[in-house]
């Protein structure tokens, strides 16, 4: 087994380069979180770097693996220990967060979008990089609900906004008008 792989302690793989879970673990350990949160609203969050094939093509692959790594210890300061954080691919990473409301999570997904775009990043040269994420919210309300939400579902509308946010430029957060 190759060592720059590490199983993480409920046995799914943890992305070497962010220290995240990958796709399989994040979808895994959000239907479990959704199935426990029956009662409460949840929220998931899809994190998308900007623009990432161009700052690749330009500066180079080890600078791209250093926004990655940037991006991925932002994400670990906002979330609480009960939200669910991973990689789903190459620059795209999600939140599940539990217990909270729009207005909470869009203020989350703010703080977020602002943190990244004032990350420090340089290139060999010593030329700025500018980094900067689009984020999709989409909300689940604990009202009526009998079973845990589609994940899904879920997934595709929070998903749907991060198409939204790109096409609007960039650098934005698009979530829910109402939840």
């Amino acid at each position: 087994m190759d060592e720059s792989i590490r199983i993480a302690s409920v046995g799914h793989v943890e992305d070497p380069l962010s220290g995240l879970i990958g796709r399989d673990g994040f979808v895994d350990r959000s239907r479990v979180s959704l199935g426990r949160q029956l009662r409460s609203a949840s929220a998931l969050t899809m994190i998308e770097i900007d623009h990432f094939d161009v700052l690749v093509g330009r500066f180079g692959q080890e600078c791209g693996s250093m926004i990655i790594r940037g991006v991925a210890q932002q994400l670990q300061t906002v979330v609480r220990g009960r939200d669910v954080v991973g990689r789903i691919d190459e620059t795209t990473f999600a939140i599940l967060h539990t217990e909270i409301d729009l207005s909470a999570v869009k203020d989350v997904g703010e703080r977020l979008r602002r943190m990244v775009q004032s990350l420090g990043f340089f290139a060999d040269d010593g030329s700025a990089i500018p980094v900067t994420v689009s984020i999709g919210i989409d909300v689940v309300t604990a009202a009526g609900r009998q079973n845990a939400p589609d994940l899904t579902g879920i997934m595709a509308r929070a998903e749907s906004r991060l198409d939204t946010a790109r096409q609007a430029g960039c650098n934005r957060v698009v979530s829910p008008s109402a939840a």
